[in-house]
């Protein structure tokens, strides 16, 4: 969520569902280790699913496109002392999944992050 509002969007970003107005917002799927090592360290996927709205649809969509467009190019991802974020990339591109009747448009995506723990 911080890369993403270090993008400098028409919203910041936040968790749960969209809100009232011109919004941004993530959701994370449940996840579960892809490969586990004997040192226990491991690899998980974790799904996230963005979903915006707004009243006019080019700054919506430029804005989600930008969010997969440079989270997906990064060559550095933040990390911590047990974890790292080793990659992301796109599982579902921005696209339309509504209009509300004041107008008001829906877009969603979803991204893969691949997270490594250091345990």
């Amino acid at each position: 969520m911080d890369l993403i509002d270090d993008m400098g969007l028409f919203a910041r970003i936040t968790r749960g569902a969209l809100g009232t107005g011109n919004t941004l917002c993530c959701e994370v799927a449940p996840s579960y280790p892809a490969e586990v090592y004997l040192d226990k360290n491991q690899y998980i996927p974790l799904d996230l699913t963005i979903n915006g709205k707004h009243k006019n649809l080019q700054t919506l969509s430029d804005d989600m496109q930008k969010i997969h467009q440079e989270l997906t190019m990064l060559r550095e991802y933040p990390e911590g002392e047990t974890w790292e974020i080793v990659d992301i990339t796109t599982l579902t591109e921005p696209q339309i999944i509504g209009r509300e009747e004041e107008n008001t448009w829906l877009m969603a995506s979803s991204l893969a992050v691949k997270i490594y723990t250091k345990l």
